[in-house]
């Protein structure tokens, strides 16, 4: 039988100044790596697939600010005449969040091009997070022994979910009080999507923001994927029929690229509008298998109460009649 059938079409058109619904920002200092004093009007870019999609310029503070970004992993540039050029990769922006950033770079001590490239670290402590919860990126769901969202959201601490797909109790809350918001609209249907279609997905369970006010439960956000500056794409074919009677069957893909780009006047191009696609087809012969198996009647058993599905009982009382499923004895008459 057909459990599931997961089809979203995320159809993502983006501009260099293009906003979504779910937005979070970048910010931070710029800072000699020696002295520590600030450097005013140094160049920071913020890149997503290697797609320019954000920059800034600190000002005499050093301090700069990059908004809005779509939620996901960004590599930062940072330029300074005279100062290496730093790179940072994989810095986490998740949706209504400040991610803060500190930049520190040194000066060049020769003459050819040097770039210095470091890996972001998520802080102990989280300046910009002002509410309680947690937030899982794209690597960490496709890492998780499950592809159902709800699922993926119970790992934050205060969210009780009783079995794979069910509902999420958040904080001892009725399941009807816990909000989803799908690229920061609320959803009232189902919260099935492609697990290759999903950036991230946030769990708040204490400190609710403002746009989220009228929970009395907990809040799931779910941001989906953006479209890749070179064309992309997977499928994933799972099954379980070689292993088992219950008849897992999973076909799922995704197709992602560019629809416009615009030449730059360096020679190189750039990625101006763009596509991502994504789909999964879910087939269960026995969706909710039993731990400890289940037990059925024996052919003899079952012919015989087809032909006398009523039996007479007798009692101090008198004599009486009843279904003859009620006579049914564990052990003797049933298999496993």
């Amino acid at each position: 039988m057909i459990r599931n059938v997961y089809l979203t079409l995320v159809l993502l058109f983006l501009t260099t100044a293009g906003a979504i619904a779910q937005t979070g920002a970048i910010r931070g200092k710029i800072l000699d790596k020696a002295t520590k004093e600030p450097l005013p009007f140094a160049s920071v870019v913020a890149e997503m697939n290697g797609t320019q999609v954000g920059g800034s310029q600190s000002d005499f503070e050093g301090e700069y600010t990059i908004k809005p970004l779509q939620p996901g992993s960004y590599t930062l540039k940072v330029t300074y005449v005279g100062y290496t050029d730093l790179v940072i990769t994989g810095v986490l922006v998740s949706n209504d969040k400040i991610t803060f950033q500190d930049l520190s770079v040194g000066k060049k001590v020769t003459e050819t091009k040097e770039v210095e490239i470091i890996a972001y670290k998520v802080p102990l402590i989280d300046r910009g997070n002002t509410s309680v919860g947690a937030t899982l990126t794209r690597e960490e769901i496709e890492a998780a022994p499950t592809r159902d969202v709800r699922s993926v959201a119970s790992q934050a601490a205060g969210v009780f979910q009783k079995d794979d797909g069910d509902g999420v109790n958040v904080r001892g809350s009725r399941t009807e009080a816990t909000d989803y918001y799908v690229d920061g609209i609320r959803i009232r249907g189902s919260t099935n999507l492609p697990q290759a279609g999903v950036e991230q997905v946030t769990t708040i369970v204490g400190g609710t923001p403002a746009q989220y006010g009228d929970a009395t439960g907990g809040i799931i956000s779910i941001t989906t994927r953006g479209p890749s500056k070179d064309f992309s794409g997977g499928i994933e074919v799972v099954t379980s029929e070689v292993l088992d009677q219950f008849g897992y069957n999973l076909v799922s893909g995704n197709l992602s690229g560019p629809i416009l780009k615009r030449k730059l006047e360096n020679g190189a191009t750039k990625s101006v509008l763009g596509f991502f696609i994504s789909g999964e087809l879910q087939l269960d012969k026995d969706p909710d298998p039993s731990a400890i198996g289940m037990y059925r009647l024996k052919d003899a058993v079952y012919n015989d109460m087809k032909q006398n599905p009523i039996r007479p009982y007798q009692t101090a009382n008198g004599f009486g009649f009843d279904n003859a499923a009620a006579f049914f004895i564990r052990g003797t008459i049933l298999t496993k």
